[in-house]
């Protein structure tokens, strides 16, 4: 070995000496405080545009089968939520718009909205039909969740209904 070998050779051991003395050093740890706001979504409710029913003679009880009404709550709390279903008369269409006069009803109270396969889709919540009444609610609620179900629907025609063309009502879901 030459003795610029040998120097090179003691340059790299005290470089590298030094590299690990100076890494072996530490200073004093320097802290970011870190913060970051939660904020909270919306609640929500969707239903199925349509719904048609049987058609039932006077006496008799027109049924359906309501499609999938979904919650989404995403205000990410502690709150529980209720839904519920609430129908208008129904109205036939035989007359005019504009005259009203002779317009057949029948009565909302005669409609019943039965829910079913109440689930929960995602989330902490105890999701449960109350009763078999049209009222859905979400309990034990921790954080965003997302809830689902079905409705069998039914109609009972008075007896001394007439008949008309077809008879509409406005089923509206509402959440709070």
């Amino acid at each position: 070995m030459t003795r610029t070998s040998l120097a090179f050779a003691g340059g790299l051991a005290l470089v590298a000496a030094t590299a690990v003395s100076a890494s072996a050093a530490t200073g004093a740890p320097a802290d970011t405080t870190t913060t970051v706001a939660v904020t909270a979504g919306d609640l929500t409710i969707a239903a199925p545009a349509t719904l048609a029913l049987s058609s039932a003679a006077p006496g008799a009880t027109a049924s359906g089968t309501l499609g999938t009404v979904s919650v989404s709550d995403l205000t990410a709390d502690t709150v529980g939520w209720s839904a519920t279903a609430t129908i208008s008369d129904f109205v036939d269409d035989a007359g005019t718009p504009a005259d009203t006069t002779d317009d057949l009803t029948i009565s909302a109270s005669n409609f019943s909205y039965t829910p079913t396969a109440v689930t929960n889709v995602s989330g902490t919540a105890t999701v449960t039909a109350d009763g078999g009444t049209d009222t859905v609610t979400a309990t034990a609620v921790n954080g965003n969740n997302e809830a689902s179900w079905g409705a069998d629907v039914t109609l009972a025609i008075p007896s001394d209904a007439l008949a008309a063309a077809n008879y509409t009502a406005t089923l509206t879901h509402s959440v709070s």
